[in-house]
């Protein structure tokens, strides 16, 4: 997938040509503008063409220049010929001009966009053919950028979207992030030295431009101006200009929760959780809503953060798993009430004071209640009772180790003690990622395909989650896992031999994809296309032997509007929390590469508030 989306001005060279244009003489308001290091003679044309609004400005890499306004006049100096005559031509056919911008490489290059199509010479090809597809389709180009990089790297933006080749990630990661809210990017600009800035209606993010540039930028947003043309000089200048207010526009939720986590900025918390990435997607209405990413997949990296990005989703893989699981009884008549031990295929041991009639059930298994005592919470090895509260994960596999197979993990060859019966199933309550290794080989002896091949075909596949897998190391875009410290951890990332517990690779997008098909079934009046059926459904989500739980997930609120299932995860480096309202048509997920869970609850919190969920 080609991500990397994008627009703006910029500047080429040329002969230094002047004009006038034509248009109502009337002044209905006085634009702000600001320039600095600019030619002496832009300034002051800028100073007499601001009131008519100016609709682009445009630096050459030689140092030439071009002012266009919304009503035709426009004044060039050191531009190419063939550019200078062809905007003449078009602004006397009456177009109305959007954009103009010249390629970096300089010499006779050079863009021309407006209401009624575009005109262009020396574009990379990609990008010509970008601009042209975009009028095809009925939308108008609004901007056309090109880092000062050159080569195959630019960007277009529409009336519609936005679309970029090679341009720096996290500009990209932006762009994304400030359209999803209701916006539209409309300005973007590369300074000749590196750096980037994105306007999107009444918003705006730069990365590395001059601060009085970035400050100037403030000052014009909260006086109520859309930043309508941002353009840097190739000598280090910059130019601003407005030709009108923020329009009237819908609430920004994702703004409202990116300064709402603990009365604070996301990324000021994350800088204080030392988490480099973070990514959350939003449902409403059973759909996403909206979806973003921040910071980066691995401290100190180029590669961005995105909603695309997989992300470890630890013990949300116990919840997902149940999925599975109830998928196979489904399938082939499994009474969740049955004795898992008959179809594991291994005999599961049994500690003395287990009561020998003892039966762990699947139901039990999936619930927490079926007598297997989790990591942590095993010794001594005759005891039956005062077990630890802190079992139930496991610690994972670093880049140096030896992963054993699911069976060595059962029989306690790995790093963990070996699984059996602790206490009478159904006695208590103990959270358990053994018992979850015990779900996850029925599964694979039933099905005859590893965990991975059985959800991926039966769960993953007809629900369109297309990057969750639980692989121990699939082939998707990962973020790396860091310590609380903020440091890259060995290798990465563990690996989980023990899928079902603690596996699953994902992300935001698949999570919440995922909420909205759980969210239709619970409230649908039949079964919906899907891998469960609506009964299924009822139980993995109705309140089963464990107050407070369905089949892997946690509910609460059972029978009001607010009725909600979680889970949330915890792996060594990365952090992640999901959640669903069905009767609201809603939920969100929040996934983290730090090993700071509060961050992602901060988050979580975030959003409840700003959408008014409990």
């Amino acid at each position: 997938m080609d991500r990397r989306r994008f627009l703006t001005m910029t500047g080429a060279a040329g002969v230094g040509l002047a004009a006038a244009g034509f248009g109502p003489a009337a002044r209905a308001v006085s634009y702000p503008y600001f320039n600095r290091r600019v030619p002496d003679e832009a300034h002051t044309k800028m100073g007499e063409l601001a009131p008519y609004g100016i609709a682009s400005v445009a630096f050459t890499p030689s140092g030439g220049w071009v002012i266009v306004t919304q009503d035709g006049r426009y004044f060039a100096r050191g531009v190419p010929d063939a550019f200078f005559a062809e905007l003449r031509a078009k602004i006397g056919a009456g177009w109305r001009i959007h954009c103009v911008a010249f390629p970096p490489e300089g010499g006779d290059r050079w863009v021309i966009t407006g209401d009624k199509g575009m005109s262009a010479r020396g574009l990379p090809v990609d990008c010509h053919q970008r601009v042209q597809s975009c009028y095809a389709a009925g939308r108008q180009v609004v901007d056309v950028a090109f880092p000062p990089a050159g080569g195959d790297r630019w960007v277009v933006a529409d009336t519609q979207g936005f679309y970029a080749r090679g341009i720096d990630d996290e500009c990209y990661q932006m762009m994304r992030n400030l359209t999803q809210g209701g916006r539209r990017v409309t300005r973007a600009a590369f300074p000749r030295t590196g750096g980037w800035a994105v306007v999107a209606q009444d918003e705006f993010f730069a990365r590395g431009i001059d601060d009085e540039c970035f400050g100037t930028m403030g000052e014009f947003a909260a006086d109520g101006w859309q930043l309508h043309n941002l353009a840097f000089t190739p000598a280090g200048g910059w130019s601003l200009s407005t030709r009108g207010r923020v329009p009237s526009l819908p609430v920004d939720r994702v703004r409202q929760v990116e300064n709402a986590v603990r009365d604070s900025t996301i990324w000021q918390r994350m800088s204080a959780w030392n988490t480099p990435g973070v990514a959350v997607a939003v449902v409403t209405g059973n759909k996403i809503a909206w979806s973003t990413g921040y910071g980066r997949l691995e401290a100190g990296g180029a590669a961005a953060a995105h909603p695309e990005t997989a992300f470890q989703a630890a013990s949300i893989s116990k919840a997902v798993a149940a999925i599975g699981v109830l998928r196979l009884s489904q399938t082939l008549g499994l009474p969740l009430s049955g004795d898992i031990r008959p179809l594991l295929g291994w005999t599961l041991p049994r500690r003395s004071c287990v009561s020998s009639s003892a039966v762990p059930t699947v139901d039990r298994l999936l619930t927490h209640r079926g007598g297997v005592i989790g990591r942590g919470s095993t010794s001594p090895a005759d005891a039956c009772s005062g077990f630890g509260s802190g079992g139930g994960g496991f610690a994972g596999y670093g880049p140096d180790a030896t992963v054993p197979s699911l069976l060595q993990v059962m029989n306690g060859e790995g790093n963990s003690p070996r699984i059996e019966l602790s206490t009478d199933p159904g006695a208590a309550y103990h959270y358990s990622g053994a018992g979850f290794v015990l779900l996850q080989r029925m599964v694979e002896q039933k099905s005859g395909m590893s965990l991975a091949s059985y959800m991926a075909k039966e769960v993953f596949g007809p629900l369109g989650m297309r990057t969750s897998s639980y692989a121990l190391a699939p082939a998707f875009e990962l973020a790396s896992g860091h310590t609380a410290a903020g440091a890259v951890i060995p290798g990465r990332r563990n690996r989980y031999p023990e899928s079902a517990a603690a596996g699953l690779y994902t992300n935001v997008l698949d999570l919440c994809r995922l909420v909205s098909y759980l969210n239709r079934a619970w409230t649908a009046s039949g079964d919906i296309a899907g891998p469960l059926s609506k009964a299924s459904v009822r139980t993995l989500l109705t309140t089963g032997p464990q107050p407070g739980m369905g089949r892997g997930f946690f509910v609460a609120g059972s029978g009001t509007k607010d009725f909600s299932y979680t889970h949330d995860g915890s792996n060594y480096g990365f952090k992640a929390v999901f959640k669903g309202y069905p009767e609201l048509g809603a939920g969100y997920a929040v996934m983290a590469n730090g090993d700071n869970m509060a961050l992602v609850n901060e988050v979580a919190a975030a959003i409840r508030s700003v959408h008014g969920w409990a």
